[in-house]
């Protein structure tokens, strides 16, 4: 039996991010993982799809924003989608290559492209060893959620892993569920030339979130082409020849939709099925995750878990710090908890949308005195002269201690402008001092800036 003192499970990003910090610490790291050697960032999640997002975002903008830049062509541009998959397959080995050259050259970590399973609470299966381990960590991320649809056969259902290898579109399809996959996956398709129709069970979207945000982005989506159904109640699929046909309600109205094909995007499940859990003492939520304490510790002291495994928030921001964590926590004799940390999300469709910290529904909850900021991007000098004044930002803070709380907005940018707040949410830094920093003129991230001076009264 082979002795090691940490074991990491799953090459993604929470587990290389654990690997690299145990080793740092001088211990001896057996990386185990599943083949193709990656994490889900890299092979099905961030990376591919927003490759992809921007082969759509492109063609878009040229076919119908030309003109208003006072710029023409010869009729309308196509795109090559078998050569958009080639390109983005490139891509994606060039950074799996490149993950895997970010363990392989640190001392002390052996990657073993072998799939683990628990035997004990000390024992793991490895491919074909047997590995006794001193601490472990889990870090073998999740999967996508297939739901059970009456009347609608698994052949028929695509999933995101499947959207992104397409090299044929159907005409027309049925997205489920309006998360960041449903509305990213859906506008690459719509931007295509895909009829898309996104259905939500929701009668609202983010209903934490400011209305005029919401109701902006969402118009906005629909403009560039897909169709948003909220609230749509529904038992059942039908077919009728070689389509779809989905029959449901949105209020008290009817509403019939029919389609080539459905994209199921509600959601992804934490990857345990072949980790045989109850072996080596660890216990799931309720939630079917594994459960873990704010040392990121599983029901077995000896064992840690880290990333989307835990249910956490899905985000690689996220999933790389419970790495670091948990790999500091399996390495050393004195842990340290997971910070509540400000973590900024993002949904990477044109226009963009991105928020971090508290909504004011949320601070109100918390019974905190809120004053907000809001201001669209048709105000903006810089968003007016790039013909991309879609968008608003709002701004939330404490009334009473000025320190900022949150902030939601969507717009050109909005993943990259929602650092600027995610900082002075880090930092606890109140409108007064935001107020005080200098901003290029012209630029996007002036918005915070006019919007701070709107709060403080200086504007």
């Amino acid at each position: 039996m082979k002795k090691v003192p940490v074991l990491v499970i799953g090459g993604g990003s929470a587990g290389r991010y654990a690997a690299r910090e145990a080793a740092r610490l001088g211990k001896e790291v057996l990386l185990s993982s599943t083949p193709p050697f990656g994490g889900l960032c890299i092979l099905k999640g961030c990376m591919p799809s927003k490759a992809l997002l921007r082969s759509a975002h492109v063609l878009h903008a040229m076919n119908t924003e030309l003109s208003a830049l006072g710029l023409s062509h010869g009729g309308s541009f196509s795109f090559d989608l078998p050569s958009i998959i080639r390109m983005k397959n490139r891509m994606i080995g060039e950074m799996a290559d490149s993950a895997r050259g970010s363990v392989e050259g640190v001392r002390g970590i052996t990657l073993v492209e072998e799939p683990a399973t628990f035997l004990s609470p000390e024992t793991a299966r490895v491919g074909p060893e047997t590995i006794h381990f001193d601490r472990a960590v889990i870090a073998t991320g999740s999967v996508p959620k297939i739901p059970e649809i009456p009347g609608l056969s698994r052949d028929r259902i695509m999933t995101s892993d499947d959207i992104l290898e397409l090299e044929s579109l159907p005409r027309s399809v049925i997205v489920l569920g309006a998360g960041p996959v449903g509305l990213e996956l859906g506008q690459y398709l719509s931007m295509l030339g895909v009829r898309v129709f996104v259905v939500e069970i929701s009668s609202r979207w983010n209903p934490e979130i400011d209305h005029r945000i919401t109701a902006g982005y969402l118009a906005s989506l629909r403009e560039k082409g897909m169709e948003i159904h909220l609230g749509f109640r529904s038992e059942h699929f039908e077919t009728s020849g070689n389509r779809l046909v989905l029959q449901g309600m949105v209020g008290d109205k009817p509403l019939r939709l029919e389609a080539d094909r459905v994209l199921a995007a509600t959601g992804r499940r934490p990857d345990v099925e072949s980790l045989n859990l109850p072996a080596g003492g660890v216990h799931l939520s309720h939630h079917h995750a594994i459960h873990v304490d704010p040392w990121l510790r599983t029901s077995n002291p000896r064992i840690f878990a880290a990333g989307d495994v835990t249910g956490a928030l899905p985000v690689l921001n996220l999933a790389t710090y419970h790495g670091e964590v948990a790999g500091f926590n399996a390495a050393s004799s004195v842990p340290v908890k997971a910070e509540d940390r400000p973590v900024p999300t993002a949904i990477f469709t044109e226009p963009e949308f991105a928020r971090v910290g508290l909504s004011e529904s949320q601070a109100h909850l918390l019974h905190l005195p809120v004053i907000s900021g809001f201001l669209p991007f048709s105000e903006l000098g810089k968003a007016i002269v790039n013909r991309q004044t879609d968008g608003a930002l709002k701004i939330v803070a404490n009334a009473r201690t000025r320190e900022i709380l949150g902030a939601e907005m969507f717009g050109p940018g909005a993943s990259d402008l929602i650092h600027l707040l995610t900082v002075a949410l880090g930092l606890k830094a109140t409108i007064d001092q935001y107020q005080r920093i200098l901003h290029i003129h012209p630029t996007m991230a002036e918005i915070v800036k006019y919007v701070v001076e709107e709060m403080t009264g200086t504007a």
